[in-house]
Order: C-alpha cells, then structure tokens, then sequence
C-alpha cells in the first residue's frame, strides 16, 4: 500500500491504473460509470497530494479516496474526486487541537495557490460575518482565511463548507463531527470530506441535474439568475449595515 497518491481534476483512469496498478480498484456500475478507488486501514493512514498545474496541496491523515468519470463526457475522464480523511491518525482529538489542525489545513491549500470561491448567488462576505451568514444559511462557505476561535468552533453546524478555485479546478472541504462527542473539555471525532472536480463539471452543477446533458445551453440564463440572487442578497445586507467584499470577482466558467 503506497503512503501517497497524487490525484488531479480530470485525471486519465487509465494513467492512474498504470500508476498505481495494485493499490487503485476499478469498479463500473450501470450506465457504464467508471470508480476508482483506495482505502487505507486506520492503523495506517495515507497521504494525498492534489495536484493542479505546478500547485500541490498535501492532504494527511486519510482515510480513502474515490473517484469516477461520465460516460457522458468522456473525454474528461475523471469528473470528480472524493478525498476522505481526519484530523489526526487516532480517532479521537482535542477539540482546540481539531481547530488548530484543521486551521492549518486550510491555510495549505491557500499556501498552494487556491483562491475561496464563494457561490456565485451567494453575497460576497469576508471573517466573521462569512461566520454569521453561514449559520443562518446551510449552503453559504466559510472564509478560510479567518481564525475561528474555539468557541466558534464548536458553534458551526455539522456539513461547514469552505470551497475554493485554481486554475479552472474546484475544490470543497466540508467538516463534520460526531455529535456524542461535543464536550470542549473531552475529545471530540471529526471527518473531513474534499471534493475536487473540473471547470466543466462546476458548470454542470452550477445548471443541475435536468439540465446536465445541455449544460453549455443552459449555463447562461442560470448564471444571470445567480447575479440577480447575489445582488439583492448584498442589497439587503448593506442596508442592515454589513460590508460586502467588493473586491471579490466571480472565476470564468468555459
């Protein structure tokens, strides 16, 4: 079993088999979907390093990976990957401790060049008000440049989001823990999920499953809508007096 697998947006299977021919399983299931996968035992954790153009992020402590293509858009070979992975190799952690680490994981990926991409309906907004908006909205991702303290750690809600983009790839980080154990003063168990995929494949998010098949089509008009979602979202919040991170500009989509 190897300690580090690199994985890439839109990553060939077939190079990836050629890589790393007995550690990567290959399943397909109907409609002729491809996954690729791996699985570390917990005694021995792995390390995976995702890798975009000359950007590597180095991702510890993981648990397994999986990834599958489109028969749909076949020459995008690997449409999504999902990283798996904890914050320490044992189990249980120190819920400062779990802060800490995770703090430092955010600030690799930004160390590797990733830039937060907010939700393109979303209102841009930056620190603790990001914080703020995030509780009151489910599906809004953090700043991941802000230094939670302890006891706003505890306060997130379980599937807290932080998303960023690099050079037409996109990536989600989504943090849960156990909800047996939330006691600031024992160890908690926290999970971390990392999801990556492609421009193309943001896109077809961005449309959604009814539009998926003609999402260069569909992309437009969604987009416009987004913008008019984002726009009287940030109308609301300055005339309740929060500022709006005017600097932030929208990464292009193909």
């Amino acid at each position: 079993m190897p300690e580090t697998i690199e994985i890439t947006p839109n990553q060939s299977g077939k190079a990836l088999l050629a890589r790393y021919p007995h550690q990567i399983k290959l399943l397909n299931r109907p409609p002729n979907v491809n996954f690729y996968s791996l699985d570390w035992p917990r005694n021995a954790l792995g390390t995976v390093q995702v890798k975009t153009g000359n950007h590597v992020a180095v991702i510890k402590d993981v648990l397994g990976i999986s990834g599958s293509d489109d028969p749909n858009f076949a020459s995008e070979d690997i449409v999504e990957w999902h990283v798996y992975a904890g914050l320490a190799t044992e189990e249980e952690i120190p819920h400062d401790l779990a802060r800490q680490r995770f703090l430092a994981l955010l600030q690799e990926i930004r160390k590797a060049g990733w830039q937060r991409y907010v939700g393109r309906g979303h209102p841009r907004l930056k620190g603790s008000t990001a914080l703020r908006y995030a509780l009151s909205s489910r599906t809004y991702a953090l700043d991941p440049d802000y230094p939670l303290s302890l006891q706003e750690w505890m306060s997130m809600p379980d599937d807290t989001m932080w998303r960023f983009q690099l050079e037409n790839a996109y990536l989600m980080l989504t943090l849960t823990r156990d909800p047996q154990r939330k006691d600031v003063n024992k160890k908690g168990a926290y999970f971390v999920k990392l999801s990556l995929n492609g421009a193309n494949e943001e896109a077809r998010r961005i449309v959604g499953p009814a539009r998926r098949a003609d999402w260069q089509a569909a992309l437009p008009e969604e987009l416009k809508l987004l913008k008019q979602d984002r726009e009287r979202a940030e109308q609301v919040l300055r005339q309740q007096g929060v500022a709006i991170d005017e600097s932030y500009q929208d990464p292009k989509l193909p």
